[in-house]
């Protein structure tokens, strides 16, 4: 018999990043488990770097939390935007009254060495990594404050355990993203708060845009396919054997159990979802 997840039916989450991939499992998990959801994503191309979410798979995401029997809203946001986090913000608000957990999942990254990165590349991963969270937080956390209760779930990245060659600017992005975890979690303590950020290892591609974006985008610059990216990225880090392989599922059963009342007493904490890199 499996442990029960306390406190999560009837909560509204906003979940960034949730066209595909890990924020898109999110989102239907969370409506499984009886959670309405907001879903924002860019839902338009990044100059430079790989495909981000269509407002098709947003709309997608949006139906696969209905069928839940939830209720979802589609929202289009660049979190690098703070005008546009706080349009999407006030109809999240509008829609449903409150936002009980923040999900900080947008992310993205490229392979660039020091000398051949463009400040246009640098400028995309830190304000897409660091400073989107810390535009959404912005928005989100007053109306926490206000009724003293809220849950924000930061994605950091295994790597914050390791340098990575050609991934500066994401690892850098990621290690702030521990940072500003800790600090919100300082902060926010007296309203009842609990912020924490997970670090997941490198996630299996699906059989749909549902599985991996980050992978599938940054195999093609890789010249591979993304079952092939995958294994190379994993055996960088990640433990030997086929059973320390990362699925989507993984990262988001950690998610729900910070969302959840289980984890009233843990803050400030970094949960470690990555097949065993923090070891080596």
């Amino acid at each position: 018999m499996g442990v029960e997840l306390r406190g999560l039916e009837g909560k509204v989450v906003l979940v960034t990043g949730a066209g595909r991939g890990q924020g898109a499992n999110h989102a239907r998990e969370f409506a499984r488990a009886g959670c309405d959801v907001a879903a924002v994503d860019i839902c338009r191309p990044i100059e430079g770097l790989y495909d981000t979410a269509s407002a098709e798979d947003l709309a997608l995401t949006v139906t696969q939390v209905e069928e839940h029997g939830r209720r979802a809203i589609g929202l289009t946001a660049d979190v690098r935007d703070e005008a546009e986090v706080q349009a999407a913000v006030e109809a999240a608000l509008q829609e449903f009254g409150r936002i009980d957990v923040l999900v900080n999942n947008a992310g993205m990254a490229a392979l660039d060495t020091i000398h051949d990165m463009s400040a246009a590349t640098l400028d995309a991963v830190i304000d897409t990594n660091l400073k989107g969270p810390m535009h959404v937080a912005k928005f989100v956390v007053p109306q926490m404050i206000g009724r003293r209760a809220g849950k924000i779930i930061n994605i950091s990245s295994a790597v914050i355990g390791s340098g990575h060659a050609m991934l500066s600017h994401y690892v850098a992005s990621k290690h702030g993203v521990v940072g500003l975890t800790r600090s919100w979690a300082t902060e926010l303590a007296e309203f009842n708060i609990n912020v924490n950020a997970i670090a997941p290892a490198t996630i299996k591609p699906g059989p749909d845009r549902h599985g991996s974006g980050m992978v599938t985008g940054l195999s093609a610059a890789m010249g591979m396919d993304p079952d092939e990216a995958f294994e190379v990225f994993s055996a960088q880090g990640n433990l030997p054997g086929d059973q320390w392989r990362a699925q989507a599922q993984d990262i988001t059963d950690a998610v729900l159990f910070l969302a959840s009342d289980n984890a009233r007493m843990v803050t400030g904490h970094v949960l470690h979802v990555d097949c065993g890199q923090a070891t080596r």
